[in-house]
């Protein structure tokens, strides 16, 4: 059974009172689901005072401007009584510290914000995180019918700890529209046609981003490990670990055809020669670097708690969509002219989220036959 908090428990049980009330006498379900609509609000005006008594929240979170900005201007803007202290770095880095604070036994920070990799593999597996389920209390935060797929999105498999709100669709592959036809390539198998061989390049395969790519071709029927051996054996790939470099590489006509998590999308709007490619079938879906975790040790707790009801709220969601133009798991918020098309979640087609934790360890047990397929120096 799913973990449900209590807000989420009484509200289910609390929905059920009103229906048979309802049914028995109209002017008591009225009443009952105001005395409803009065408990949340106390809950919610207590831990807002008692935020503004605290007045800062610390957030160790990625560096983009973007996200910066909705994470502390947009924010205070909504309680400016809770000053927001923002520390980007790499999320590695941020553990680094992390790890040292808690070592040293300073109790600095509230919320981190990165990628669900490290979020659950350091800070859960150590313990250093308290639930974020039980602090979500907001009615349209808990409404489930609000989100994509119906649910609330955490990355633990305890369903708890690591909230998402992102979902980052990874393209098939970039392309140099120089070098390659519009619609020649309409599906994986015609990235194995001779004309490619030599011209194509892939982010390294015991990088993150690209292991999650090639576990969604792994895991399909119609392509699998025999598909993947082709591709990596007969195509002679070019590997680099770098993406500023496979950037350059495809944007200057060096190779035809990109492999792994290059943004293309942000390239093809700079105006140069490139374009993403999209193909059908299971498509793997990364949860970028928003993903929110909230340290046990944290000083703030109200104020942490604020923030975490507001960010998954209408308005919190809203302004990330127009921030980042990414799409949110809220469905009940406007994205057409707001969110890239190809960000928008297709609710009919098939994904593979690779932030989950399940899938994690399995793409973990993945990443020995993967990286066989690299070429030994």
């Amino acid at each position: 059974m799913r973990y449900l908090n209590h807000h989420a428990r009484w509200s289910s049980i609390c929905g059920l009172i009103v229906l048979m009330l309802a049914a028995l006498n109209p002017f008591r379900a009225e009443a009952f689901a105001a005395q409803v609509q009065l408990n949340w609000k106390t809950d919610w005006e207590s831990t807002q005072k008692a935020a503004e008594k605290e007045g800062r929240l610390i957030i160790y979170g990625p560096t983009g401007v973007d996200q910066q900005r909705l994470y502390t201007d947009v924010f205070q803007q909504s309680f400016p009584k809770i000053k927001v202290n923002y520390t980007p770095g790499r999320i590695s880095e941020i553990i680094s510290r992390i790890m040292a604070e808690q070592r040293a036994g300073i109790r600095q920070a509230d919320l981190v914000l990165g990628g669900t990799d490290i979020l659950l593999g350091t800070l859960k597996d150590k313990g250093f995180l308290q639930p974020i389920r039980p602090v979500l209390m907001m009615p349209e935060v808990l409404d489930t019918s609000a989100w994509f797929k119906r649910k609330l999105w955490f990355a633990d498999t305890e369903d708890k700890f690591v909230a998402m709100w992102r979902a980052v669709p990874y393209t098939a592959a970039c392309i140099n529209t120089s070098l390659v036809k519009a619609n020649e390539i309409k599906s994986y198998w015609d990235l194995l046609n001779p004309k490619w061989k030599g011209k194509l390049v892939s982010q390294d395969l015991r990088i993150g981003s690209a292991r999650n790519q090639m576990y969604a071709i792994y895991i399909r029927e119609d392509l699998g490990p025999k598909y993947l051996t082709r591709l990596y054996t007969e195509m002679d790939i070019t590997i680099s670990r770098s993406l500023p470099q496979i950037s350059d590489w495809i944007a200057g006509g060096k190779f035809a055809i990109a492999l792994g998590g290059i943004e293309c999308q942000d390239m093809a709007a700079k105006g140069l020669p490139v374009a993403p490619i999209h193909l059908e079938g299971l498509a793997a879906v990364g949860a970028g670097t928003d993903p929110a975790a909230f340290l046990a040790s944290a000083p703030h707790i109200n104020a942490a708690k604020i923030f975490l009801n507001w960010i998954l709220t209408r308005e919190g969601q809203n302004q990330f969509q127009k921030l980042t133009r990414e799409n949110s798991f809220r469905v009940d918020i406007p994205k057409e002219g707001i969110v890239d098309p190809f960000f928008i979640l297709d609710p009919k087609r098939e994904y593979l989220f690779t932030g989950l934790e399940e899938f994690k360890d399995k793409i973990n047990e993945f990443r020995p036959w993967l990286e066989s397929l690299v070429p030994k120096k």
